[in-house]
């Protein structure tokens, strides 16, 4: 509080004590009863000029106690990290150094954790986006998430002329939690709020009929209600990528929404990719509210999803070994061009 503020306090409190002073005295010609009310029970005025005292010493201690500071960006994103670091030695993924990755983060989550993402090359085209943690107890996505981020900046001059964007995790509150959980803090999953066209008619009634009101997959009340939703829906808008890969876990494939017309020439791509890593493609479709609908049905934009075998933590290294080929020539392939499918 400034100092204009505590000399107008001041003023009132004077002034309040003047009036105070000032209040009628019982005059002898009031009864005994009225007497005894008056001298025993403080009148209307009386308790409001109390009021007001007590106001003013409130405001007059409020003023000499130090404002409060709110944490800068730079502290939010270092006790981020620091919580990260704790969570990687946890589950032994020691060979990420998280420091050493350029993050940035301009929004929070409702337990106030940066929504960090890394942004690699020179140029606007070709740009993939990357996604890992969208549900927070898919742990080894976060890792295979890290691992890319730092073989990206080791090996930058390979992506020079690429543009990639890595956000390695999505839920922070719900990778964070003592007991990692699929939804946000809010208890929404992330993957069934995105504002899709059919997420009004459709969503909630879905999620009681074929989810069966399980928590887990809950849409919440409105589309693009959460942080984490509005996080990627603005990584979209700004980076306006042609090709989206967003890993999951457990369910062991690999799926696809996108553009129909080059769907058959990109299904026959990744036959040869998931013979190569012998990983299955199945077509699992997507939902309302999800990644695949907004970005890949709706906007047309090569989104791949590959669900991991396991949600062990311990896999990851495993896991990033086994796609670290498909994940390259997913990153090398021009989107819409059909040409581009046959290597």
């Amino acid at each position: 509080m400034g100092q204009s503020c505590k000399k107008e306090c001041c003023s009132l409190l004077k002034y309040a004590l003047m009036q105070h002073k000032q209040i009628r005295k019982p005059e002898n010609s009031e009864t005994a009863m009225s007497l005894y009310h008056k001298r025993n029970m403080p009148t209307l005025a009386g308790r409001g000029i109390i009021f007001f005292i007590s106001l003013c010493l409130i405001l007059l201690t409020s003023a000499f106690q130090p404002a409060k500071a709110w944490p800068s960006s730079a502290t939010e994103l270092d006790n981020f990290i620091s919580a990260l670091e704790k969570q990687c030695k946890k589950y032994g993924w020691n060979d990420i150094n998280l420091r050493e990755i350029p993050w940035e983060h301009h929004r929070l989550t409702k337990n106030k954790n940066p929504l960090i993402f890394a942004h690699y090359g020179n140029s606007d085209k070709n740009c993939v986006l990357f996604l890992g943690g969208v549900h927070g107890d898919e742990l080894p996505t976060v890792y295979l998430m890290l691992r890319l981020a730092h073989y990206i900046k080791n090996n930058g001059q390979l992506f020079n002329d690429r543009c990639l964007v890595v956000a390695p995790v999505v839920n922070p509150d719900g990778f964070l939690a003592n007991l990692p959980q699929r939804t946000n803090s809010n208890g929404i999953d992330a993957n069934r709020n995105f504002p899709t066209k059919d997420w009004h008619r459709d969503a909630l009634r879905q999620w009681k009929n074929k989810a069966r009101s399980n928590k887990r997959y809950y849409p919440g009340t409105r589309p693009a209600s959460e942080q984490e939703t509005l996080f990627q829906m603005a990584l979209i808008k700004r980076f306006s990528p042609q090709k989206i890969l967003s890993v999951h876990s457990p369910l062991n494939f690999f799926d696809y929404d996108g553009a129909s017309s080059d769907l058959d020439t990109f299904e026959q791509w990744m036959e040869k990719i998931c013979i190569e890593s012998i990983h299955p493609l199945k077509k699992y479709g997507f939902f309302p509210g999800s990644l695949g609908n907004y970005a890949g049905n709706e906007r047309g934009i090569f989104t791949l999803t590959l669900e991991l075998p396991t949600s062990n933590p311990g896999k990851g290294n495993e896991y990033f070994r086994k796609f670290q080929t498909a994940i390259m020539k997913f990153i090398n392939i021009p989107a819409k061009s059909r040409d581009s499918f046959s290597d």
